[in-house]
């Protein structure tokens, strides 16, 4: 039996705000202390904002803690963030 949850669900998490350098940093910290696995990401920078948006793949149970600490994260760094579960 492994001790690995499964990651049977994907979900797109997408950020924008004013530009900012360290965007995904941001992302990468909040979903730090969960088991996931990353997929694509994009990053669009234009007339000063940032737009970011990252696929993963998630242990369902984990996805509302996520989110909650997506938003903690990006009320702190000043960027609007969301998690849709695919």
């Amino acid at each position: 039996m492994s001790a690995t949850p499964l990651l049977t669900a994907r979900a797109l998490i997408l950020a924008s705000g004013p530009t900012s350098p360290n965007a995904h940093q941001v992302i990468e910290k909040a979903l730090q202390d969960f088991i996931h696995e990353k997929g694509e990401s994009q990053r669009i920078d234009l007339g000063g904002r940032t737009i970011l948006a990252m696929e993963i793949k998630l242990d369902p149970a984990h996805a509302i803690a996520i989110a909650d600490e997506l938003e903690v994260m990006g009320k702190r760094a000043n960027l609007d963030i969301a998690m849709e579960i695919l």
